[in-house]
C-alpha cells in the first residue's frame, strides 16, 4: 500500500514538473537557435554600422610577458581590415565570422599579420605570445563590446572610435613614448607605498614601502591620453578597475617637469605618486645603437636593433648566420640575454648556450644566461656590463658557445660549422659593450 501511494505521489510530481517545463518553454516565441542567430546578426549590424565611419579600437591583452596594445579594426559584411601601432596607416584585410560555440563567438578565421601576431608561433616563440584570434562575446553595448580570448581567458575590448584609426594609433604611439615613468612612491590611506610600471608587459604593481615584488598587487593597463589638444596628457587606464587599501584605481595621469625629466607625478583617485628613477635605469630607446663588444680575447662591433618595440632587440653583427634576441626589462631598465635556438643543421637544432669561461662548462636549461646593466645611465656612451642572471646554480655565465641537439633534445656536441664574430664558435668572457657615439 505504501509503495502504491509513493508511485502516485511521484507520478503527480512528474506531471507537475512537465507542466512547469512546458510553461517555461512557452515564454520564448522563437527557438534558442534562432535567438542566437538574431543576436549574432545584431552584433554584425553594430560592427558594420555605416554611420560609424572610423571603425573600432581593439584594446588587446596578450600573454603576461607581452605589452597590451591597441589595434584599429574596420569591419565590413565579411571582411575586417586591421591596423597595428607599428604601422598605423597600413591595413591588413582578412575575413572574420560570428558563430556559436557554447555561446556567441567572434573569430578572425583567416590569417592576418596584425590580428594573429600574438597568437602565431615562430622560431623564437614556439608557444606564440599568449594571444587569441577567437573571442567569446561577453557583452554588447552601442559603443563597447567586451570579448574574452578562448585560449588565454584574457578580456579584450572593442570601443567605437571618434577619430580615424591612423590618427588614434599615432596618438597611442606618441603617448607610449611620453609615459616616461617606471617607479614611483607615495601614500595610500595613510600608508607609505612603492610601485612600478613594467613597460614590457604593461603591468602596474603597488605594495607597501620596500615590499618585495611578490607581495605587490598587480594589474594590466593600457597607455592612453586624457583631455584634448593643448590640454592633452598621457597616462594609463585599467579596463578592469582594482582596489588597493580601500582605494579603487582606474585612471592615472602622468605629468613631467618640463625642465627636469627626472621629476614627475602619477595622479589618480585623489592620490599623487612621485616619480622615482631606479639606479642604473636606461630607457628602451637609449639602448638602440652600435657598441664595441669586448670579451676576454678581443672585441668586435655589434648593433642593438629594435625587434619588438619596447620589449626586445636583435644583436646585429654577433654572427652572420643569426642575430641573438635580447629582451628589455621595462620595469628595471636592463637587458636580458638567455639561451636560445638560433638555427638548424639537418635534423639537429642549434642553440646559443651560456658558457662558464672559468669552469669550461656550458648549460642549456631554459632561462639561464646574462643580464646587461648600464654602469652609468647618464653617459651617452653607455657601458653595459654582462653578468650571470643567477639562474644557473653554482655556474656563472660569462661567455657563449654554439651547441647542437638532436631531435630528442639530447646534446649532439659543439657546433663548429658556424663562427661568431670572434672567429670561433664561442667567446670567453667577461663581456662588456660600450656604445659608440660619434
Amino acid at each position: 500500500m505504501k509503495l502504491k501511494n509513493s508511485i502516485v505521489i511521484v507520478a503527480a510530481a512528474l506531471l507537475s514538473l512537465t507542466s512547469c517545463l512546458k510553461d517555461q518553454t512557452d515564454v520564448f516565441e522563437t527557438p534558442s537557435s534562432q535567438r542566437m542567430q538574431d543576436y549574432l546578426a545584431n552584433v554584425r549590424s553594430l560592427l558594420t554600422d555605416s554611420s560609424n565611419k572610423n571603425g573600432w579600437v581593439l584594446s588587446y591583452y596578450p600573454g603576461k610577458d607581452y605589452a597590451t596594445c591597441y589595434m584599429g579594426v574596420v569591419f565590413e559584411a565579411q571582411k575586417v581590415t586591421a591596423y597595428g601601432q607599428d604601422a598605423p596607416e597600413t591595413g591588413v584585410t582578412s575575413s572574420y565570422k560570428l558563430t556559436e560555440d557554447d555561446g556567441p563567438v567572434l573569430s578572425f578565421d583567416t590569417y592576418n599579420s596584425v590580428l594573429h601576431y600574438y597568437a602565431t608561433s615562430d622560431a623564437s616563440h614556439y608557444q606564440a605570445r599568449g594571444g587569441d584570434f577567437e573571442f567569446e562575446i561577453k557583452s554588447v553595448e552601442k559603443d563597447r563590446i567586451v570579448l574574452r580570448g578562448k585560449r588565454s581567458g584574457n578580456y579584450c575590448y572593442l570601443d567605437k572610435l571618434s577619430k580615424s584609426v591612423p590618427d588614434f594609433l599615432k596618438e597611442a604611439v606618441a603617448a607610449e613614448a611620453a609615459l616616461n615613468i617606471v617607479s614611483f612612491t607615495g601614500e595610500v590611506t595613510g600608508g607609505l607605498v612603492d610601485g612600478f610600471l613594467d613597460g614590457t608587459s604593461h603591468t602596474f604593481s603597488i605594495g607597501r614601502k620596500d615590499a618585495d615584488a611578490t607581495e605587490m598587487v598587480s594589474a594590466r593597463y593600457m597607455v592612453t591620453t586624457f583631455g584634448e589638444d593643448e590640454n592633452k596628457k598621457v597616462g594609463i587606464h585599467f579596463n578592469e578597475p582594482f582596489t588597493f587599501q580601500g582605494v579603487t584605481f582606474e585612471d592615472f595621469v602622468y605629468e613631467e617637469d618640463a625642465e627636469n625629466p627626472t621629476i614627475g607625478t602619477l595622479s589618480g583617485s585623489g592620490i599623487a605618486f612621485t616619480k622615482v628613477v631606479p639606479e642604473g635605469y636606461v630607457a628602451y630607446n637609449q639602448f638602440v645603437g652600435t657598441y664595441k663588444l669586448k670579451y676576454a680575447n678581443g672585441s668586435f662591433d655589434v648593433t642593438l636593433v629594435p625587434y619588438e618595440s619596447g620589449s626586445s632587440f636583435k644583436l646585429k653583427g654577433f654572427c652572420d648566420k643569426f642575430e641573438p634576441i635580447i629582451t628589455y626589462n621595462g620595469a628595471r631598465g636592463y637587458l636580458s640575454w638567455i639561451v636560445q635556438e638560433v638555427g638548424s643543421a639537418g635534423s639537429n637544432v642549434i642553440k646559443l648556450c651560456p658558457l662558464d669561461s672559468d669552469a669550461g662548462y656550458l648549460g642549456w636549461a631554459d632561462g639561464i644566461g646574462m643580464n646587461g646593466r648600464a654602469v652609468d645611465n647618464t653617459a651617452k656612451n653607455i657601458v653595459i656590463e654582462w653578468e650571470d642572471n643567477g639562474l644557473w646554480g653554482s655556474y656563472n655565465a660569462t661567455g657563449w658557445i654554439l651547441w647542437s641537439f638532436d631531435a630528442s633534445g639530447s646534446s649532439a656536441g659543439q657546433y663548429s660549422d658556424w663562427a661568431l664574430a670572434s672567429g670561433k664558435e664561442y667567446i670567453f668572457g667577461p663581456m662588456t659593450m660600450t656604445k659608440i657615439v660619434e
